[in-house]
């Protein structure tokens, strides 16, 4: 194999020209002054095989411009993680950046209302089908936090069902069983420590496109549940797409057993659709959160919905309350303004779907060719490819996790690296496509290069050998661990 090192013991190391030394000195300088050596858990890498032994890890970026970024050690790559999705004009946008530009010579941070948000408000409410009113945030976290609080008021009862491998922010009353255990199909499994055991009584899991499971557990809780929410497209569960006709069964029971439907559109909000997935499917939800494409990746996030539940957000006795500092800043509502106004011309949507239906064919017919079972899903502008044990379309999270080859899919992502393309390191993480892509000739390079790390990883027949950073195997090691056994 060309640029590849093989140790005396018979291992695939890292390709030579491929430098990660910067980023890696520099993790090792993190894990001295943040936990785990990030600010997000999810920058962690744990299948990287430049990773330290040891530990998950995460490369440092240097620049971003248009559809490519760079890392600190010179390395340019085709971007398909776009920031976990919020880029979807490009990096660095000409629109996007001379507003914000121009904005921040004005002020950044107010503590009074200002002109923007009445121009972004009706920006949404045009595009978006359910909004009759708006209300800013700036996480996608802080709004599905908000909104589940407005379903309960709404309703006057508390017990929230939502899906296994659905993630909907890091709060306590929905971080659950986002990835869990096999064994944990009649429970909520809590996903982090610090949770209380006692909100456990007030979620529900359902498993996803299970019409009938679902129409049970409502028939039987409708009384206690106060709102079903819901990723329209499984954005942290390789792209699962809906069951033809099953976000139209979750309205139907919601209307008919006074439920609050949510649509967490954070991830499809902008991106699958001007009015994202909700416009793409057909079905209206009562409420609904938005992020991350919104503003092309500035941080802002808005909950929007019907009226009668919104009017509910207000200072006082029988209202809810919903803020925050940052909330509806006038830099991050110039990007949201700037990135809208692009996103209403439909030739964007057009020219991202084009590229992404392209580019899905094209790792198809490269996956076919090498003999390998899978499934290609998802939206054009989100979506990912899954090496399976048959060929049978995904439709839950247990169903993926049965299905897929973890090891082959973390080679193929390091050989891609090394040729200039950049996935998740996460199988269940989208590829997210941007205008730009469409625009820099990017699409044939991509293939070439998915082509070859297919090749090269299932021609691999010796385990991938992991970088040792010299001073770091006391930081690195687990408790009790000998940092010198491979």
């Amino acid at each position: 194999m060309n640029n590849v090192e093989k140790s005396k013991n018979g291992t695939l190391g890292p390709d030579k020209k491929f430098k990660m030394q910067k980023s890696m000195q520099l993790f090792s300088d993190a894990l001295k002054l943040m936990p785990g050596g990030v600010s997000s858990n999810a920058r962690l890498w744990e299948t990287a095989v430049f990773c330290p032994i040891y530990t998950p890890c995460t490369i440092f970026a240097k620049n971003a411009r248009g559809s490519y970024i760079w890392d600190v050690d010179g390395n340019k790559y085709v971007d398909y993680r776009l920031g976990f999705g919020p880029v979807i004009l490009g990096h660095g946008y000409p629109a996007v950046t001379r507003a914000v530009s121009a904005a921040a010579r004005k002020g950044t941070i107010f503590a009074l209302d200002n002109e923007l948000e009445v121009d972004v408000s009706r920006q949404i409410i045009d595009m978006v089908p359910c909004a009759e009113l708006v209300r800013f945030s700036v996480t996608g976290t802080e709004a599905t936090m908000h909104a589940i609080r407005a379903a309960r008021a709404y309703t006057n009862k508390e017990v929230i069902v939502k899906f296994e491998g659905h993630y909907h922010g890091g709060h306590d009353y929905l971080l659950w069983s986002t990835s869990p255990p096999y064994d944990t199909r009649d429970r909520p499994y809590k996903q982090s420590m610090g949770i209380p055991g006692a909100i456990r009584d007030l979620v529900m899991v359902e498993t996803w496109n299970n019409f009938e499971s679902i129409e049970k557990t409502v028939k039987a809780n409708h009384k206690k549940i106060a709102a079903i929410i819901t990723e329209p497209i499984m954005g942290n569960a390789a792209a699962i797409m809906p069951k033809p006709g099953y976000l139209k069964h979750l309205k139907e029971l919601c209307d008919r057993y006074d439920i609050v439907l949510i649509f967490d559109e954070v991830k499809t909000g902008f991106r699958v659709a001007r009015g994202g997935a909700q416009e793409f499917f057909g079905v209206t939800p009562h409420l609904a959160t938005f992020a991350k494409s919104m503003s092309n990746g500035y941080p802002i996030s808005a909950i929007t919905g019907q009226e009668e539940i919104m009017k509910l957000f207000g200072p006082g006795k029988h209202k809810v309350t919903q803020g925050g500092t940052y909330a509806s800043n006038p830099l991050s509502l110039t990007a949201t303004k700037a990135t809208l106004e692009v996103l209403k011309n439909r030739e964007v949507y057009e020219r991202i779907n084009v590229f992404g239906k392209r580019l899905m064919r094209g790792i198809e017919k490269v996956l076919d060719g090498n003999g390998i079972d899978n499934v290609v899903q998802g939206h054009p502008s989100m979506f990912q490819y899954i090496a399976t044990n048959n060929r049978d379309i995904i439709y839950n999270y247990r169903e993926l996790k049965s299905n897929y080859h973890a090891d082959l899919y973390a080679k193929v992502q390091y050989w891609l690296m090394t040729k200039g393309v950049l996935l998740d390191e996460d199988n269940q993480e989208c590829f997210y496509v941007c205008l730009s892509h469409s625009k820099e000739n990017v699409l044939k390079p991509t293939l070439a290069a998915f082509e070859t790390a297919v090749e090269k990883a299932l021609n691999s027949k010796f385990k991938m050998q992991r970088f040792k950073l010299p001073g770091t195997e006391k930081l690195l090691a687990p408790s009790g661990g000998n940092p010198n056994i491979p």
